[in-house]
């Protein structure tokens, strides 16, 4: 309908035009406000999931300076043992969450091989789990067969393992380097 025709249909039933094209406005305004209310809904769920369930935000927790964090350099995944360029290497595998200062194999190991590469994977984390466990393969050729224990020192020679310490191993080997 054209414009002229909307307003003698409005003046034979003895309505406004005005407030046909309101009502239009109304319905559109509603309209509107419940697509923006929906989608504050949808962000309010979301917010409240990231802040309460998932962790992904943490406005609520203090933020705790952690050292070990920090300071651990050269750090890998497990799956990445036998991928590094160089030669030879050395990949030793414990809980990056325990106190350095107190672990004495660490600190060995930290003080003794500071002449090579030392990678450094945590044997806490997620990524890591499926190498981590009670028994440990020394003999692995492939990353698939790798199984280590906490605390363990691994040479890598042309992509194979040609050393394999194990907790008190790793101090009589690395007590013997000391005295060399």
């Amino acid at each position: 309908m054209g414009r002229e025709l909307r307003r003698k249909q409005a003046k034979k039933e003895g309505k406004s035009l005005e407030r046909v094209e309101t009502k239009e406005n109304n319905q559109i305004k509603k309209y509107i406000i419940n697509i923006v209310s929906l989608l504050g809904i949808f962000g309010l769920i979301y917010l409240a999931s990231a802040l309460f369930i998932t962790k992904e935000l943490d406005w609520f927790e203090k933020k705790e300076n952690n050292e070990n964090e920090s300071s651990v350099s050269n750090t890998i995944l497990a799956s990445e043992t036998f991928k590094q360029s160089e030669s030879s290497y050395y990949v030793y595998f414990y809980d990056f969450d325990e106190d350095e200062k107190e672990s004495d194999v660490t600190n060995l190991v930290n003080s003794n091989l500071v002449d090579n590469k030392v990678y450094k994977v945590n044997t806490k984390s997620a990524m890591n789990n499926n190498y981590i466990g009670e028994i440990s393969n020394p003999s692995a050729k492939i990353i698939d067969e790798l199984k280590v224990v906490n605390h363990t020192l691994i040479k890598i020679t042309d992509g194979s393992i040609t050393e394999y310490y194990e907790n008190e191993e790793i101090i009589n080997k690395l007590s013997w380097w000391v005295f060399i």
